[in-house]
This record gives C-alpha cells, sequence and structure tokens, in this order.
C-alpha cells in the first residue's frame, strides 16, 4: 500500500469533515438571548480535549496518525464560526503484507443547550450530516463516492444515534467509508472509518462507537446524563 494513498485519504476526509458538514449538519446559528432569563444561559463548556479513544481501546496493529494529519483535521472542523470541536482522535492500521488499511477518525463537540442538542438530533434523524459529509467526499470529482447507503448499529448507542456507509474509489482502489454520529446527554459525536472494499474491518465502525460512548459515560458522567 503506498504511503501516498494513505495521504490522499487524509485529505479526503478532512475536506468532508471541514466545510459543509460543519456548516450544514450541526453546528447552529447564533441565539438572540437579550430576553434570556440568567437560569436558561448554557454553563461554560467543559474540558472535553481528553475524551477520546485511545490505542488501549483498539485491537492491536493501530498507530496513531501523525500529529499534523490531526492538526489539518482540526483545523478544518474548526473552520466554521459556530462550531469547534471538542476533542479529535486519528488512527490507522497499515498492513503491507496483508495489504490491510483502515483509518479511524472521531472527534466531540459540545451541545450546551436543548436548542443545540435538539439540531444535532434532527441532523442525524433526517440524515442531513450524512449528505453534507457525502458532499465533502465527492469534492474531488475523479474520485466519486456513493450516496450514503444506512448501515444498522448493532448496538444501541447514545440517547441518539444512526450509521451510514459510502463507497468510491481513491487513487482507483476501491474503499468502504463507514460513519456514524450519535448524542448522549450534552455530548454530540461523530466517527468514520475508512478501509478496503472487500475486506472485513479490523473494528467496525459499530464497535468503535459502543466503545467510545461507554467512554464517554465513564468519564463525563455529568455531561451523558439524558435531557
Amino acid at each position: 500500500m503506498k504511503k501516498k494513498v494513505v495521504l490522499w485519504v487524509c485529505l479526503l476526509i478532512s475536506a468532508a469533515l471541514g466545510g459543509g458538514f460543519c456548516e450544514e449538519s450541526i453546528a447552529t446559528k447564533a441565539i438572540d438571548r437579550s430576553n434570556t432569563q440568567s437560569a436558561d444561559i448554557p454553563t461554560p463548556a467543559a474540558d472535553l480535549s481528553n475524551l477520546v479513544l485511545t490505542l488501549q481501546d483498539l485491537p492491536p496493529g493501530f498507530t496513531e496518525m501523525s500529529s499534523g494529519d490531526v492538526a489539518n483535521f482540526r483545523n478544518q472542523l474548526s473552520r466554521g464560526p459556530d462550531f469547534k470541536p471538542a476533542s479529535i482522535f486519528a488512527y490507522q492500521k497499515i498492513d503491507r503484507k496483508l495489504f490491510e488499511l483502515q483509518l479511524l477518525i472521531g472527534f466531540t463537540v459540545q451541545l450546551s443547550d436543548p436548542t443545540q442538542q435538539a439540531t444535532f438530533d434532527q441532523a442525524i434523524r433526517e440524515g442531513v450530516a450524512a449528505k453534507a459529509f457525502s458532499q465533502g467526499l465527492n469534492s474531488n470529482k475523479e474520485s466519486p463516492f456513493t450516496e450514503p447507503a444506512a448501515l444498522t448499529l448493532q448496538d444501541k448507542i447514545g440517547e441518539v444515534s444512526a450509521g451510514w456507509r459510502s463507497q468510491g474509489k481513491i487513487e482507483n482502489i476501491p474503499m468502504n467509508v463507514d460513519m456514524t454520529l450519535f448524542r448522549r446527554g450534552k455530548i454530540g459525536a461523530f466517527m468514520t472509518t475508512i478501509y478496503l472494499d472487500g475486506t472485513k474491518p479490523t473494528i467496525t465502525i459499530s464497535d468503535a462507537a459502543r466503545k467510545f460512548d461507554s467512554r464517554m459515560i465513564e468519564l463525563k458522567p455529568d455531561l451523558t446524563q439524558p435531557k
């Protein structure tokens, strides 16, 4: 597996995670709070920087992506004026002998008030986030991806969740892109995994999301209570 293919995937996912996805799907417009009771004003954002999956949560063979790739993802995600990632993680598994390639990327966003939570839930239920992500994937016309198809998650994840799959080619190599979006209390999470078509991922998006959901409950019990 050529290194440039991995770099190409990273750039592709950066484009999909940034721009339209953030602005159209889960970023909320500024809310006029001039007539809002002080009790309704959301509390300051909590520090979620440590809310990530770790290598210990993943099967053997995964390694962290470079700090440059992670910084690229973060910069893309931060482009929207009303949207800032609270935490982000990115891992890869590359085995040239077995012709294996899998990337796993995720991030969280804090949803401090009911309006933000409702907007996030709507993006999940109506598939708005999946469509925007697909548009980002198809920003490169030479490597079109299919429209996202519903992907059944094996377990109940979060309070609201959904999964999708898109398929396409990168450097003429068929790839699958599985993604999930879910909310637990005041925390929203997006995760995607990219792997070679025709192969079984080392860890499915459902299993990875379930592990992350459990970690959210463990590390942030005050923010993951049902609204």
